[in-house]
C-alpha cells in the first residue's frame, strides 16, 4: 500500500505529494516531525497518521487549533480513506491510500510535485476549494 497526503495547489498550480513512509507519521512544527509546517498555528507535535496492517488512522495530539477530517474536528482516532480532507491550522491535504491509482490524477488534474513547498491559505480560500475528495460525496 503506498499511502501519501496530497497538497491541492491554488489556481491551477502544481501539487506537493508527501508519502507516508512510517507506521507512525508525525505532523507539526517540531523538528522531529515527519511532515514538518511551519505555522504558529500548527502545534509543534499536532496530529499523528498511523498504518496498521490495512487501516490507516488518524489521531490529534491535544493541539490547540485541532485536527479536521472532512470538516469534523477529530476527538479520537480517527479512519482515514482516499479522498478523504484534512485540515491543520490553514493548511489542507488530500488522502491518497493507494487503493485507486488514478484517484489523484483524476481528483486534481495535474500530477503531483514532491519538492514544492506548503501552501498556506486564508479560511475563506480554504471554503471555496472545491476538491472532489470523499467530502463531496457525503
Amino acid at each position: 500500500m503506498s499511502i501519501r497526503l496530497i497538497e491541492p495547489g491554488q489556481g491551477g498550480e502544481r501539487v506537493r505529494e508527501i508519502p507516508i513512509v512510517r507506521d507512525d507519521f508525525l505532523l507539526g512544527r517540531g523538528s522531529d516531525c515527519d511532515l514538518r509546517v511551519h505555522d504558529n498555528a500548527i502545534s509543534r507535535h499536532h496530529c499523528q497518521i498511523r498504518v496498521h496492517d490495512h487501516e490507516v488512522t488518524i489521531a490529534d495530539l491535544g493541539s490547540s487549533n485541532g485536527t479536521f477530517v472532512n470538516s469534523t474536528r477529530v476527538l479520537s482516532q480517527t479512519a482515514l480513506h482516499t479522498g478523504d480532507e484534512i485540515q491543520v491550522g490553514p493548511c489542507l491535504y488530500l488522502v491518497d491510500l493507494g487503493d485507486d491509482p488514478d484517484w489523484a490524477e483524476k481528483q486534481m488534474g495535474v500530477d503531483a510535485d514532491p519538492s514544492t513547498t506548503t501552501s498556506r491559505l486564508a479560511p475563506q480560500e480554504l471554503k471555496q476549494l472545491k476538491l472532489g475528495g470523499a467530502a463531496d460525496k457525503k
